[in-house]
C-alpha cells in the first residue's frame, strides 16, 4: 500500500486527511522500524569484529579448512572474496562450536550487551536463538519479498532481502541463514547459491549425516545437527562447481573480479601461523 500525502485521505477510511489521522502514527511505526533496521545492521558489523578478536585466531585456524573443505586455511584466507568472507564468518559465529561448548554469538551477547542499546540488545538477544544455516528453496518473490521454504524439513518463510532474489530462479535453493528483525524475517548475510543444474543429491546427503548424528544423539534436534553440520551444504555446493567446471572458491579463479584483495579478508591475514 502507498503512503497518501498529508492532504490525501486517510488509508483507515476514517474520510479525514492523512494529517489529522494516522499520520504521526505511521511516522511513529517508521521511526521505530529505522531504529531497529541500524541496530540489527551494527549488531552485524559488530559482530563481524569481535570474530576477528586475537583470542579466536586459533579457532579461526582451525575452522577455516571445516567450512570450506580445505579449499582455505589460515595460509590463505586473505584470498578469500568478501563475499566468501562474510559466509564463512557467519558460520563461525553462529554455528561453529568452539573447544569450551559455546558458539561466539553466544559469547558476544555475554559480553557486550551492557554495552548495547536497547535495540541493539534486541537484536542480539534474538539472533543468539536464531536457526542454523540450511537450504531454502525460493518458491515465490514480489520484489525485496521473498517466499522461502526450508528443503530439509518443509519449514516456509516470509522474508526480506533489499537485492531482490538476484539471480536465483523458482524451485532453486539458497544457502542461508534467516534472523528475525523487528517483525520480519532477513537474511543474515551474503547467500550461497545452488542453480537447479546443482541440486542433485544434497537433500540424501543431509539426510545420512542426520542419521548417522542422531544415532550418537538421539536427543538431538534438528537445529543441534544442522548447527554442527551445516558446512556440508557448503561442501555440496563447491563439489558441484567443480563438477560444472567451474571455479569452486574465487582463489582459483583466474578471472576473478576483485584481484585486489579484499577489506575483510585482508584483514586475515595477522591470523597466519
Amino acid at each position: 500500500m502507498n503512503k497518501p500525502g498529508r492532504n490525501d485521505l486517510c488509508h483507515c477510511g476514517s474520510g479525514l486527511k492523512y494529517k489529522k489521522c494516522h499520520m504521526k502514527e505511521d511516522q511513529e511505526v517508521e521511526k521505530e522500524h529505522s531504529l531497529v533496521q541500524r541496530a540489527a545492521n551494527f549488531i552485524r558489523r559488530d559482530l563481524l569484529a569481535f570474530a576477528r578478536d586475537e583470542r579466536f585466531a586459533e579457532a579461526f585456524a582451525l575452522s577455516l579448512p571445516i567450512y570450506w573443505n580445505d579449499y582455505y586455511d589460515a595460509s590463505n584466507a586473505e584470498q578469500m572474496s568478501q563475499p566468501e568472507a562474510l559466509r564463512f564468518f557467519d558460520w563461525f559465529v553462529f554455528d561453529h562450536y568452539l573447544e569450551d561448548g559455546r558458539r561466539l554469538i553466544e559469547i558476544y551477547a555475554e559480553e557486550k550487551m551492557d554495552d548495547l542499546s536497547s535495540h541493539q540488545q534486541e537484536i542480539a538477544a534474538n539472533w543468539v536463538n536464531a536457526g542454523a544455516s540450511s537450504l531454502y528453496e525460493l518458491t515465490a518473490y514480489e520484489g525485496q519479498m521473498l517466499e522461502l521454504r526450508d528443503y530439509l524439513t518443509g519449514e516456509e518463510f516470509t522474508v526480506y532481502e533489499g537485492g531482490g532474489r538476484g539471480n536465483v530462479e523458482l524451485g532453486e535453493l539458497i544457502i542461508t541463514r534467516l534472523v528475525p528483525v523487528a517483525d520480519r524475517m532477513e537474511l543474515s548475510t551474503t547467500a550461497a547459491y545452488l542453480p537447479a543444474a546443482e541440486i542433485t543429491d544434497v537433500k540424501q546427503k543431509i539426510e545420512a549425516a542426520k542419521e548417522a548424528y542422531l544415532a550418537e544423539n538421539p536427543d538431538a534436534s534438528h537445529t543441534d545437527f544442522m548447527r554442527r553440520h551445516s558446512h556440508l551444504l557448503v561442501h555440496h555446493a563447491l563439489l558441484e562447481a567443480k563438477n560444472q567446471d567451474r571455479p569452486p572458491v574465487s582463489r582459483l579463479d583466474p578471472n576473478r573480479a576483485d584481484a585486489k584483495v579484499q577489506k575483510i579478508a585482508r584483514g586475515m591475514a595477522r591470523f597466519k601461523r
